[in-house]
């Protein structure tokens, strides 16, 4: 099963754009696609997709709702989400980093399907972070970040440091 024919690739959710109708726009809309999108690809992952399907399971739907609310908190500003990251997550202490980079490809690559250049920073640097902090906070502030998550952090600086018009 592909992202869009996966359960969240609905009649209700619009699927995977092509490149010529990637979303240009961060508002509401454009948070509900990428929620929805991408947690569709997430729970049919090979590696992720146990994980979040175990944790979920019943859940989907009101997780979807309030990813929609952390995302529109994040990227709008809109201050909807009401909960702890942090704490939402300590049950993951068994995961390794090779889930949160498998979470970071998938993110990513949804990103570069739905959204222009200009419009995924603002999701990009964002999910980065949480990602780094969410491993920093599960598994011990000595843990050291995969090489490719380094590496994925560093370029999203430099976009954004472009996107800015500063030297990176």
């Amino acid at each position: 099963m592909n992202a869009s024919t996966s359960p969240a690739a609905t009649a209700d959710t619009p699927p995977i754009h092509d490149a010529a109708k990637r979303l240009g726009t961060v508002d509401a809309d454009a948070v509900r696609v990428l929620v929805h999108t991408f947690y569709g690809r997430v729970r049919d992952d090979d590696l992720i997709g146990p994980v979040f399907r175990g944790a979920l399971e019943g859940r989907w739907d009101q997780h979807l709702g309030k990813m929609v609310e952390f995302w529109c908190s994040i990227v709008l500003g809109s201050k909807t989400y009401r909960g702890n990251v942090m704490q939402a997550h300590q049950s993951f202490a068994h995961l390794s980093g090779e889930h949160f980079s498998r979470w970071l490809a998938l993110f990513f690559d949804t990103l570069e399907r739905c959204f222009t250049p200009e419009a995924a920073i603002d999701f990009a640097e964002p999910a980065v972070r949480i990602a780094e902090s969410l491993q920093l906070g599960l598994f011990g502030w000595e843990y050291a970040l995969p090489p490719s998550q380094r590496a994925l952090l560093e370029s999203v600086k430099r976009l954004r440091a472009a996107d800015r018009g500063v030297n990176a």
